[in-house]
């Protein structure tokens, strides 16, 4: 990367992006560096990066969402008409776009892959993006034309203003990232707020996004997975960690009609100086039982705006361990109907344990 890109690159992400966005998306960074190659590296093949989902402003826009990934890299020439995956993304990351797009299919959701083109991803307007839709049918990649899908999405759409300043320990982390991983951060960010709102001038409908996907190839399953950094906060009934309720919602739509689990992953800090304490995680089935009804008032999201979040008590975390990403463990807990019943069953019996239940 030239001399001065990186700064260019940071400058644009700090106009975009609030702090808590730039915090979280640094835990999604670290968590994939433990992948690559550190504690979870024997699992590396079995991630698959996050995507947006988008759908257009309507009333019914709640039965149109389109699932969008965005390649990592700016390609130097455009693909043809109609390519295979693994001609755009190489042999491996094809595959499991294959698995991850079909399991998004069955949930409801279109699959859009875009690709950025050009010789560098500065200047925005010399980039060029070229979309695929998804073809379930055909498990491959049609090109599609950006005016004509876009035709019927409501225009007026326009990026936000500017946050507050990073701090200057945020910013040097950023600063020491690899090449590639600002590179792919800022395509993914530029694709929303640079194409679809800048140039297009397109309004989206709750707009979200999922951070990753992880992946059983000997079980065929997917499952969503979310990343964040949070520390716990004290309570009356015991120590807790916040989670946003759009979350749990959004996870529900896509495992729901697949019957499919899905991983809520913390990377646990001290609340003190934000130092690290260790990688846990509950799964969906769990959060479903073990959360809190009542809801509460959040701090600003990724997004900027205020959140409603769940309470789940700080022991329904167990620490990620290494064995927890096996095939066979994967495909145990796969199943959400399985295993919130298999977990209600299990309450059911802690609860005829307690004295005085049975005479």
């Amino acid at each position: 990367m030239k001399e001065g890109l990186k700064e260019e690159l940071i400058d644009h992400l700090e106009k975009w992006w609030p702090v808590n966005k730039a915090k979280g998306l640094m835990a999604q960074l670290l968590f994939k560096r433990e992948l690559k190659a550190g504690v979870f590296s024997e699992h590396r093949r079995k991630f698959f990066g996050g995507c947006w989902i988008f759908a257009p402003k309507r009333e019914d826009f709640f039965k149109l969402r389109i699932c969008f990934f965005v390649h990592p890299t700016v390609l130097q020439s455009r693909p043809g008409d109609k390519v295979e995956p693994e001609a755009v993304m190489g042999d491996t990351e094809g595959l499991k776009f294959r698995m991850v797009a079909g399991f998004l299919n069955r949930s409801g959701m279109g699959v859009v892959y875009a690709v950025p083109t050009g010789q560098s991803p500065l200047p925005l307007e010399k980039v060029q993006w070229v979309l695929y839709r998804y073809s379930a049918a055909e498990e491959g990649l049609q090109r599609i034309d950006e005016s004509t899908f876009f035709s019927r999405w409501r225009g007026r759409g326009r990026p936000g203003k500017r946050g507050e300043k990073w701090d200057p320990h945020l910013k040097k982390s950023y600063l020491a990232l690899e090449e590639e991983e600002l590179v792919s951060l800022f395509l993914n960010e530029a694709f929303y707020t640079s194409f679809l709102k800048a140039s297009l001038k397109k309004s989206v409908s709750d707009p979200y996004d999922i951070d990753g996907f992880l992946l059983s190839y000997s079980r065929g399953t997917v499952l969503p997975l979310e990343i964040k950094e949070k520390f716990p906060a004290k309570g009356g009934d015991g120590d807790f960690f916040g989670v946003d309720a759009g979350r749990v919602l959004m996870l529900l739509r896509l495992c729901l009609p697949t019957d499919t689990n899905a991983f809520y992953v913390i990377r646990e800090v001290r609340e003190a100086d934000r130092s690290f304490v260790n990688w846990k995680f509950v799964s969906l089935s769990e959060i479903i039982v073990a959360a809190s009804w009542n809801l509460q008032k959040g701090g600003k999201g990724m997004g900027g705006q205020e959140t409603q979040t769940i309470r789940l008590p700080y022991n329904a975390f167990r620490q990620l361990e290494p064995s927890i990403l096996n095939d066979s463990n994967l495909g145990k807990i796969g199943s959400l109907p399985d295993e919130v019943k298999r977990l209600a069953q299990e309450f059911k019996a802690i609860l005829e344990k307690e004295p005085g239940w049975r005479r």
